[in-house]
């Protein structure tokens, strides 16, 4: 062997040379990742290519070329999933065992594969959050605004020393020049006033003039610059410009591009006439096209400068005229050639076939098209662009169909034929392309992807009537009306039925239209329907869709329908426009996913098949086309590829769906035939739900049911609307389970206020949508929110953003900062599927951003846990699938001729697809329906495994406390319109729910919500309608409260009317449905109802007080204060270390376990700062609800310490209730809140259920039905005087007095005049005093013997608490007041400003009054009232004292004895119950059953 280096330049030395560098490039590529060929140097192309050949993976598929999407019409007539139009065909059941060794899955990441480089040369990349190597940031609007350049600043010669350094907003204005003479003139005269010389006269003059030239020169500049500016705009406006270097540009690159262009065209063409081609025919080729050799040219172009910064505007007008030779020279005439389009038709078979050619040549055409361009900052930056031609464009030709090029001749000279060829033009282009219609290119959207005939949205569109209709044939007697609906006039998309003989014709029929753009126009045409001739149109009416930009919501509109130009009556109809639900798009440009809805659009793509079974075909060839199928029923079917065993169709269809977890898609692949039944090729169905998981796997081939081989290529693509008031769900999803928030606090946050700080607040989103919001701290950057929110969610695929919010009184709230949480990181499942408990609660620190690159600024502190819903079944849902089953069993035994099923022709489809989809007939609203809260589906794989369905009573449902009610409001008449109705829960004071704007009084909403319910025991629910804009009660127009536990017992499955009020009396009805899902959670103590409610302290005295003053007293006052805030102020008590207040107030904890509650004593001074005496904290969590107890506190010193201080003795009262939120700063474990709503003890006008679940029944607590929303009593000829309804809070007590229970009732009226908030005594004014001593036997006025009926409380039985009914209380005498006064005693209830007896003034030496005055009201059996006596003079009262006391319902029938002031009242009580009173009455044995309102 030659070892020997071979010699030195030579091929071999040059090949070894290069051998290291080429391993050493395999090698390193080998290393990252990338997969790298090497083949030997001396293998030919063809083992080099098998080599290649072999290394392919299996599945890539190289020789498929994806074919462009078909585009279709802006709008298709819908198919849904509501549509029960078309024959049933036999499919195989759904099932996802059909995946292929074609799948296409996602190509994984290269491990250690280098990261894209941030970087370019050692420098970020410019454009990548770099703008200053760009020259400036992409914006709207100038350049120079862009780049701060100002064209006056562009002039910089001439430029003089005052000009270069004086601010320009000192000079250039015709007052600076005005100011300078007048300065020049003063200035001179003042110098010559005190001697100055000629000097200062000339420099003075220098100065005025330099300074005058200058400014004179601005004002001429700015006056010649806007002279200038406004002569180009007219110019712009009113003239046009030509191009022609671009047509120059045109005319040299014609000759190059024409023949490339003709080509394409050519193949394109022909491939689409070889599939098209009719089996009587042999060919059909397109053999000659060319556009000749002159090109087109654009005469002139129109600007409009005065547009928005977004958009360009033009006008182009162009022409084509390959005849017109006035501008050729006498060569190019030579060589010249004109248009020609010629197509062959080869008739016959084989060698007995002749081609006949069709020639259109000679083509010219002009018009003028205006273009609008909208721009975009993201690329391409042009976001779509709308085109359309203003007027008829021109256009010529000549068409010889027969001769050729020699015997043919131009059949355009025929009569009338031209003229019918040009109108068919028109009448096709016109509704496209013609102004005020225009087409409209998403050019964002066709370079990402997607397909340009994408919906964007589904139109509701609901034809209520006509009147008026005229027909304008006078013989054809009364019409017989229908409408049908189309975009821009074209394809018609749905009818409405026909209402025979009626010129005044009532639908009532909502149509649904999938809409691509909004800049089409809906026509209604009317027709009139004949049984033997053809229907006859009555008019057409058009609505634009643009305006439902500015509003998606058109009602009652009515337009008139013209039929050559005369109006023949009127429609009247609404629109309703619900777009596509997208993700928000966030600062920095991502996008986040669309929200999870039930209801949407699914665009299912039918792409290719493969394998195809051929030895179907006598040939050996097939004619294969595809039929889209939805829920068994054919909804579309493709074209036709002729002599195609591999088929590649590429057509989507888009249907509505109104429930996708019940959805089925399927495709039948058939040979068409022509004359004879088409057969089946193959079948496959699929649950959407599963093509949608199979297309995120990267899953698309599926093998074919029902044949031999083959496989078909299809994937869905789905897009949320959520659609309300169709017969669904309103895209409603049941969610898995809850997110528990519990947001404590934030830090350092941005202040984006000029004055005073920012107004923070927390708020929830997900998928871009707001669904929880905590309460606003005002003027506070460092908020402690202490507040828990629920959140439900959908999927562990979901994203939650917690954005921080700064309030705004007027505008939009800016945000402060946001943060995101995967729900991936919460949400686990076991083995069998269920969804686990996360309550870890780890505190979590996260900074907030504006966006994904900027930098964070404030800290949001939280806690997160997620509790799932219990997995149970639902009885109407087991019914319906039940059902659903029977039928499909049913038709399986009618198909007795399988055939049949098979042959379903082709026409049968497409008629299916033209069909036109309506509101289901004989459809209840009323009825409430299947719940998408839990769906079973029946047509699993078999070893599927799922988690086992609990199955529950009413009864058992209930006992769970923690759960979520899901409500469907279904309908309802409302004295109110242009408002919202909302549904909220327990103490929040934002609703859990909100409906869309209600546009009329009867309205139906069919739309579903859910709310976290803590307690069922103890929740409240409240409904109000409230009108757009405060969150007050001011804008709240009706409202009806009452008891959670209740409400469900009586609305659970079961659709009932409930009726609110307002303060006019005014009744709204709605009708609601509810079902309860329980949570697995374990509530928190600190959220119970027993840990918020209502404080009431009596402050009865105190003693052993240190001493402040010389004379060894003090004067006492206490201050109470709650988390820091004062809440009541005592009176002060003079000279006295021993001091007796008996005083009375009530406030407003949120949480006992986390209120700080402290009471400080002072010694008042009247002119210094008052001194402290001593201070004790008060544990609250030592108070048992409902118990009143009595507490001594040691006082301590200012900083704790324990000394001599004396000693305070409270007596106080813990009553549970809901505390409403607030905005002042409050929270749900912290601070003072206003007062919740008072219920009125009525019922709300629907049945409560006998037995926890039953018929419609009443319960106790409607003795007070005969008064009206404000208690006042309605005119009674029994009774001589009607006592007055006083509306306390009601008083919640349980047997063993530890929790409250529920008041009993269902939901119940509110009064709408709103809420009073607890009255406060005020700090330094008159107090509820109380004496020490007792006024009858011993006893303090708040200790009394309970009667029976106050105190009972029967165990199980929901609704005990104080008795109502009537209380009288009649004045007998008063003593022990000053001599000579005039005494008068006045009687009210507490917290109320109404006097119930205001007594005569009697005047008495002895100071001792007789009285017999009297009154009755009505109120609860624990009222309590407040005593007034005053000395009576004309001018002035004194006042003598108060008290407080309440009745005596016990029926001792003895005396009451209030001390007031010095003095004592005799009174004498009684108390009524109104069960005893009813059971009294002989009317109560003729009052019936309520009946649902």
């Amino acid at each position: 062997m030659d070892t020997r280096d071979p010699p030195p330049g030579s091929a071999a030395a040059q090949q070894q040379q290069a051998s290291p560098t080429v391993h050493g490039m395999v090698n390193e590529a080998r290393e990252q990742g990338v997969p790298a060929f090497e083949f030997p140097p001396d293998a030919s192309p063809e083992d080099k290519a098998a080599m290649a050949k072999k290394a392919i993976p299996p599945g890539l598929d190289l020789s498929k070329a994806k074919a462009s999407v078909k585009a279709a019409q802006a709008g298709d007539a819908v198919i849904s999933d509501l549509d029960d139009v078309g024959a049933v065909v036999d499919m195989p059941l759904a099932a996802k065992n059909g995946v292929t060794n074609g799948t296409s899955q996602a190509t994984p990441e290269v491990a250690g594969a280098p990261a894209k480089s941030s970087e370019v040369n050692g420098y970020p990349k410019a454009g990548d959050g770099e703008w200053d190597r760009t020259g400036w940031e992409p914006r709207f609007g100038s350049l120079n605004d862009a780049l701060g350049i100002n064209k006056d600043d562009s002039v910089t010669d001439h430029q003089t020393f005052v000009e270069a350094n004086l601010d320009e907003k000192f000079f250039g204005e015709w007052w600076h020049n005005a100011g300078i003479i007048a300065f020049s003139c003063l200035s001179t005269w003042f110098i010559t006033k005190i001697g100055g010389g000629l000097a200062w006269i000339i420099l003075i003059g220098a100065v005025c003039a330099t300074y005058y030239r200058t400014s004179i020169r601005r004002v001429r500049r700015n006056v010649r610059d806007d002279i200038n500016r406004e002569l180009a705009k007219s110019r712009l406006e009113s003239e046009v410009e030509t191009l022609e270097w671009m047509n120059s540009f045109v005319f040299k690159f014609w000759p190059i591009y024409q023949p490339v262009m003709a080509a394409t065209i050519i193949n394109i063409v022909d491939g689409i006439l070889a599939a098209q081609t009719p089996g009587f025919l042999d060919s059909i080729r397109l053999s000659d096209f060319t556009l000749g050799t002159k090109p087109p040219r654009v005469d002139n172009v129109k600007t409009y400068p005065k547009t928005e910064d977004d958009f360009v505007e033009m006008d182009w007008a162009f022409s084509f005229t390959p005849n017109d030779t006035a501008d050729l020279t006498s060569r190019q005439l030579k060589k010249k050639i004109n248009p020609k389009v010629v197509l062959e038709v080869r008739v016959g078979k084989g060698i007995a076939s002749k081609g006949i050619p069709i020639i259109v040549e000679d083509m010219a055409f002009s018009g003028t098209m205006k273009i609008k361009m909208k721009l975009q900052i993201p690329f391409p930056h042009i976001e779509k662009v709308d085109v359309c031609f203003l007027g008829r464009p021109t256009f010529d030709y000549a068409l010889k169909p027969l001769g050729g090029e020699t015997f043919g001749f131009d059949i355009g000279f025929l009569p009338g034929l031209s003229g019918f060829i040009q109108e068919q033009i028109h009448g096709n282009l016109g509704p496209m392309f013609y102004a005020p219609n225009v087409f409209t290119i998403e050019v964002a959207k066709m370079l990402g992807g997607a397909p340009i005939d994408t919906a964007i949205g589904v139109l509701a569109v609901t034809v209520h009537r006509a009147h008026g209709l005229k027909n304008p044939d006078k013989f054809s007697g009364t019409t017989d009306p229908y409408t049908v609906f189309s975009l821009n006039n074209r394809a018609e998309l749905a009818r409405t039925k026909t209402v025979h003989e009626s010129a005044d014709p009532k639908w009532g029929e909502t149509k649904y239209i999938v809409v691509s753009n909004l800049n089409d126009s809906l026509t209604l045409q009317v027709y009139d329907y004949n049984e033997i001739r053809k229907d006859k149109e009555l008019g057409v009416a058009t609505f634009a869709l643009d305006q439902l930009q500015k509003d998606p919501e058109q009602e009652n509109l009515t337009l008139p329908v013209i039929n050559n130009g005369k109006a023949r009556g009127q429609i009247v109809f609404d629109v309703h426009y619900f777009p596509v639900m997208e993700g928000r798009v966030l600062e920095d440009g991502t996008k986040e996913p669309p929200p999870e809805s039930n209801t949407g659009i699914v665009r299912f793509t039918v792409h290719q098949a493969k394998d195809l079974d051929a030895s179907k075909s006598l040939v050996g060839m097939l004619s294969p086309y595809a039929q889209i199928m939805l829920n068994n029923r054919a909804a579309f079917t493709t074209k036709t590829k002729k002599r195609k065993n591999d088929p590649v169709w590429e057509e989507a269809h888009e249907m509505l769906i109104t429930n996708r977890k019940t959805c089925k898609l399927g495709v039948v692949i058939k040979d068409e035939r022509g004359f004879v039944d088409d057969p089946v090729l193959g079948n496959y169905q699929i649950k959407l739900t599963d093509l949608l998981e199979a297309k995120e796997k990267g899953t698309e081939w599926f093998n074919l049911a029902g044949a031999k081989t083959g496989r078909v290529q299809m994937t869905a693509q789905w897009k949320p609307v959520a659609i309300k008031g169709i017969a669904g769900t309103g895209g409603y999803i049941t969610p898995i389970g809850v997110m528990r928030l519990h947001f404590q606090s934030a830090k350092d946050l941005r202040n984006l206020e000029a004055l005073g700080k920012s107004d923070p607040y927390v708020r929830v989103l997900l998928s871009g949508v707001e669904k929880a919001r905590s309460v606003t701290f005002e003027n506070e950057l460092n908020p402690e929110w202490d507040e828990v929110l629920y959140v439900p969610v959908h999927s562990a695929r979901e994203m939650l953003c917690l954005e921080v919010m700064d309030q705004e009184t007027l505008g939009k709230d800016r945000s402060l900062g946001a943060t995101e949480l995967t729900l991936n990181e919460f949400i686990k499942e076991d083995a069998e599927g269920l969804y686990q408990v996360h309550d870890e609660k780890r505190n979590r620190s996260e900074g907030l951003l504006l966006g994904r690159r900027s930098t964070p600024k404030g800290v949001l502190n939280f806690t997160v846990a997620f509790y799932p819903c219990l997995n149970i079944a639902d009885p109407e849902e087991e019914d319906e699938e039940k059902r659903l089953l029977e039928v499909e069993e049913e038709n399986d035994t009618v198909k007795k001729d399988p055939a049949k099923a098979e042959s379903s022709g082709k026409d049968n489809a497409s008629t299916a697809s033209s069909k036109k989809l309506g509101a289901p007939e004989g459809l209840d609203s009323a009825k409430t329906p299947i719940s998408p809260a839990f769906t079973i589906n029946s047509h699993s794989d078999e070893g599927e495994k799922k988690p086992p369905k609990i199955k529950l009573t009413p009864e058992e449902l209930v006992k769970y406390e923690s759960g979520l009610l899901i409500f469907k409001i279904i309908d309802g008449q409302l004295s109110h319109k242009d408002c919202y109705l909302e549904v909220l829960m327990d103490d929040m004071l934002f609703p859990a729910f909100s409906t869309s704007k209600i546009r009329s009084k009867q309205t139906k909403f069919d739309e579903i919500g859910d709310a976290m319910v803590r307690e069922l025991e103890f929740s409240e629910i409240t409904l109000r309608l409230r009108e757009h804009g405060d969150q007050g009660e001011v804008s709240v127009l009706a409202k009806l409260s009452g008891s959670t536990l209740e409400t469900l017992k009586m609305c659970l499955n079961n659709p009932t009317v409930l009726t609110l009020k307002n303060k006019d009396g005014e009744q709204s009805k709605v009708k609601v449905s509810l079902k309860y899902i329980p949570v697995n959670m374990k509530l928190d103590p600190s959220e119970s109802i027993s840990n918020m409610g209502t404080l009431r302290v009596d402050i009865l005295d105190a003693a052993n007080l240190p001493s402040a003053d010389r004379n060894g007293k003090s004067d006492p006052f206490c201050v109470f204060q709650v988390d820091g805030k004062e809440v009541h102020k005592t009176q002060v008590q003079k000279k006295t270390l021993h001091p007796a207040w008996n005083e009375m107030f009530e406030t407003k904890v949120a949480s006992r376990t986390a209120a700080k509650f402290q009471v400080e004593i002072f010694d008042w001074d009247m002119t210094s700062k008052a001194d402290f005496l001593g201070k004790t904290d008060i544990d609250l969590t030592a108070i048992d609800p409902f118990k009143p107890q009595t507490f001594v506190y040691n006082l301590k010193g200012k900083k704790g310490e324990e000394g001599k201080f004396g000693e305070l003795r409270l007596r106080m009262v813990f009553k549970p209730d809901y505390v409403t939120r607030t905005r002042q700063g409050s929270s749900t474990f912290h601070g003072t809140f206003a007062a919740p709503g008072k219920l009125v003890t009525g019922v709300a006008g629907a049945p409560l259920k006998v037995g926890g679940f039953a018929v419609g029944g009443i319960s106790k607590g409607a003795s007070f039905l005969k008064k009206n929303t404000f208690g006042r009593a309605k005119a009674s000829a029994a009774a001589e005087e009607e006592p007055m309804i006083i509306e306390p809070e009601i008083e919640r007590t349980t047997t063993n007095q530890t929790r409250p229970k529920s008041s009993g009732s269902a939901i119940r009226n509110v009064d709408g005049a709103g809420d009073d908030n607890l009255n406060t005594p005020k700090r330094g004014g008159s107090s509820n005093g109380l004496s020490p001593g007792s006024a009858m036997g011993g006893t303090s006025p708040h200790q009394r013997s309970r009667s029976t009926s106050s105190q009972r409380s029967v165990s199980g039985v929901i609704g005990s608490g104080p008795d109502s009914g009537t209380a009288t209380v009649r004045l007998v005498s008063a003593s022990g007041f000053p001599p000579g006064a005039n005494v008068q005693v006045r009687i009210r209830a507490v917290d109320k400003n109404k006097d119930l007896l205001k007594s005569k003034s009697i005047k008495s030496s002895s100071g001792d009054v007789q009285y017999e005055e009297s009154f009755t009201v009505q109120c609860f059996a624990n009222q309590q009232f407040k005593i007034f006596v005053k000395d009576n003079h004309l001018f002035k009262d004194e006042e003598l004292g108060e008290g407080l006391f309440v009745v005596d319902d016990t029926g001792s029938g003895q005396e009451t004895i209030v001390q007031v002031g010095e003095g004592r009242v005799t009174l004498k009580t009684s108390f009524k119950s109104a069960e005893t009173a009813s059971n009294e009455s002989p009317k109560a044995a003729r009052r019936g059953l309520l009946k649902r309102g």
